[in-house]
C-alpha cells in the first residue's frame, strides 16, 4: 500500500487559527534545524528568536495581557504541525505555552509585567522536596525541580512548593537568573528539550509572584477552567500524533523504493507490510479523531459553565493518555516497516522512535490513568 494506492487523501492540518498558522509558517525552519537541535540538546538561537517573535510561548495568554488568545483546538492543531517537523520543538512549545497559563493566577499587575517583555518564556518542572516558609510579604523558598523543558531559552521559572505552615501547595515565579541548573539530561529521545533540573536555596519570592490556585484567575476564559495537568494531557497527545504522522510518512516513502535483502519485491508490494502500514494509518486517524472530538466537545461547553465537570475531566484524561499510547503503537508499526534501515542514527525514523518512547514515559501517558473516575 502506498500513497498512490489509497493514502493520498490523508487529512492534513488546515492552518486556520493563529496557532496553527504560526506552526505552518515556522515548520520549514524547524525541520532544517532539527538535527542541530538534537545534537546541541536545545533549540537553536535563530529558531528561539523566530518562536518568540511570532508569540508562540504566549499563544494561550489573553490579548488583554499581551498574548494571542489562541483557542485550545487551534493550539493542539499547531502542536501536531510542530511535532511533524521536530518533536523537541513541539514539546517545548506545549510545555512553555501550557505552563504560561498559570500566570493568570498572579495579580493582574504581575501578569502585565510578566508579558510586557516580548522575549518572555517560562519553564517549570515537577517539585522534589520543595518547601516555602512565610516571611514579610513574601515566601522563602528552597527546593529542586526536574524536567524543566525549554529552560535554556526561558526567562522565568515556575515551580510548585508546599507552604510549611499549612501544607498548602502554591506556585512561585522567579527570574531564571535566580536558579541554579543541573545538567542531567543525558537521554536518547526529546534531547532538544534540554530538560535540566533546577534549584533555589532560601530564595525570597514576593507575594505578587505567588500563585494560589484556590483563588480565581484574572481571566474567565474556558481554557482556565481546565486543570493545567489536563491541558498538558491533550497537548502532549497532539505532540505524539505529530511524531506518529511523520513516522508513517517516512515509512510510506521508504516502502515505495526499498527492496529488503533476500527478496525481489519492494516493501510496498509485501502483503504483511501493507497490513502494518494500513493498521498504522487507521489507528492514527482514529486516535486523532478521538482527541479532536473530545476537545471539540469539552472546550466550547466550558464557556457556559462555572467549572469543569468530573465527566469532562475524565474525558480529557482518557483522550490524552489513550492517544499517546496509540501514537506509540503507530510509530512501532512504522519502525517495523522500515526494518534495519530505521536503526541508523541518520534515518529520520530513529530519532522519532526515540522521541516517542520518551513521551510514553511521561506521567501523562501512564497506563493506570486510562481508568480515571
Amino acid at each position: 500500500m502506498s500513497r498512490e494506492t489509497g493514502l493520498e487523501s490523508v487529512e492534513r492540518v488546515s492552518p486556520t487559527g493563529p496557532a496553527s498558522k504560526i506552526a505552518a509558517e515556522l515548520s520549514s525552519q524547524i525541520g532544517l534545524a532539527a538535527d542541530e537541535i538534537d545534537r546541541e540538546r536545545q533549540l537553536t538561537d535563530d529558531l528561539v528568536h523566530s518562536l518568540k517573535e511570532a508569540g508562540t510561548f504566549r499563544l494561550l495568554i489573553p490579548p488583554t495581557f499581551g498574548g494571542l488568545g489562541a483557542q485550545l483546538p487551534d493550539f493542539i492543531d499547531a502542536l501536531q504541525i510542530f511535532a511533524e517537523a521536530d518533536a523537541s520543538t513541539a514539546w517545548c512549545v506545549a510545555q512553555g505555552a501550557g505552563i504560561a497559563t498559570t500566570s493568570l493566577w498572579l495579580p493582574a499587575d504581575s501578569v502585565h509585567e510578566l508579558w510586557r517583555d516580548p522575549a518572555t518564556a517560562i519553564a517549570n518542572g515537577p517539585p522534589r522536596n520543595c518547601e516555602a516558609l512565610r516571611a514579610d510579604d513574601s515566601l522563602r523558598v528552597t527546593g529542586r525541580w526536574g524536567f524543566s523543558s525549554g529552560c535554556r531559552h526561558a526567562t522565568w521559572m515556575h515551580g510548585a512548593v508546599k507552604r510549611v505552615e499549612d501544607d498548602t501547595w502554591l506556585g512561585v515565579y522567579f527570574p531564571k537568573t535566580q536558579a541554579e541548573f543541573h545538567d542531567n539530561w543525558q537521554v536518547a529521545g526529546l534531547r532538544g528539550t534540554g530538560s535540566l533540573e533546577f534549584s533555589v536555596q532560601d530564595l525570597t519570592v514576593p507575594n505578587e509572584w505567588v500563585v494560589d490556585f484556590r483563588e480565581p484567575p484574572v481571566d474567565d476564559g474556558a481554557l482556565y477552567k481546565i486543570p493545567t495537568g489536563l491541558v498538558f494531557a491533550v497537548c502532549f497527545a497532539s505532540v505524539a500524533l505529530g511524531v506518529a504522522r511523520a513516522s508513517l510518512d517516512v515509512a510510506l516513502d521508504l516502502a515505495r523504493g526499498k527492496v529488503p535483502g533476500m527478496t525481489a519485491r519492494t516493501v510496498s508490494d509485501d502483503p504483511d507490510m501493507q497490513k502494518f502500514i494500513g493498521e498504522g494509518e487507521m489507528r492514527w486517524r482514529a486516535a486523532r479523531a478521538f482527541l479532536h472530538d473530545t476537545v471539540g466537545k469539552v472546550y466550547p461547553a466550558l464557556a457556559q459553565q462555572a467549572k469543569i465537570s468530573k465527566s469532562q475531566r475524565v474525558d480529557l484524561r482518557m483522550a490524552g493518555t489513550h492517544v499517546i499510547r496509540e501514537s506509540a503503537a503507530v510509530v512501532n508499526l512504522a519502525y517495523t516497516v522500515a526494518g534495519s534501515t530505521a536503526i541508523y542514527q541518520d534515518n529520520p525514523l530513529q530519532r522519532r522512535f526515540q522521541d516517542m518512547h520518551v513521551i510514553t514515559q511521561h506521567v501523562q501517558a501512564r497506563m493506570s490513568l486510562w481508568l480515571c473516575w
